[in-house]
């Protein structure tokens, strides 16, 4: 039993240290799963916000149309979207009708939203 033991106290001396390697795996799995999750939140919320930009520019191009504000409606579309730090790909008059597409770059990814504005069907 004295060997038994021996050989026990001789395991449990060779594993020290092994439950700070574990915490710290435990921690940087942790810290890489936040990482994670708050670089989709920033993209959703990116999106969201650039969603908003695309209305904002297609409302505002045609309230210029319709002669509400003055100046040239896809031009407007282009302030506004620019403000806003996003990039105005197509500005499209349809009848009195606006179409706007922007885009925006996010951590390495190209956000796109696109938006129409007009008088209801």
């Amino acid at each position: 039993m004295l060997a038994q033991n021996g050989a026990l106290v001789q395991a449990r001396k060779n594993d020290r240290g092994s439950g700070s390697v574990l915490t710290l795996a435990v921690i940087a799995l942790s810290l890489a799963c936040l990482a994670t999750t708050e670089i989709v939140a920033l993209n959703l919320l990116t999106q969201a916000r650039l969603n908003e930009v695309a209305d904002s520019a297609a409302l505002s191009a045609d309230d210029a149309l319709r002669g509400l504000i003055t100046g040239f409606p896809c031009e407007i579309a282009r302030t506004i979207a620019g403000e806003n730090m996003a990039i105005l790909d197509e500005c499209r008059i349809v009848g009195f009708e606006a179409f706007v597409k922007v885009h925006v770059q996010s951590m390495g990814i190209v956000l796109n939203a696109s938006a129409r504005a007009g008088p209801s069907n």
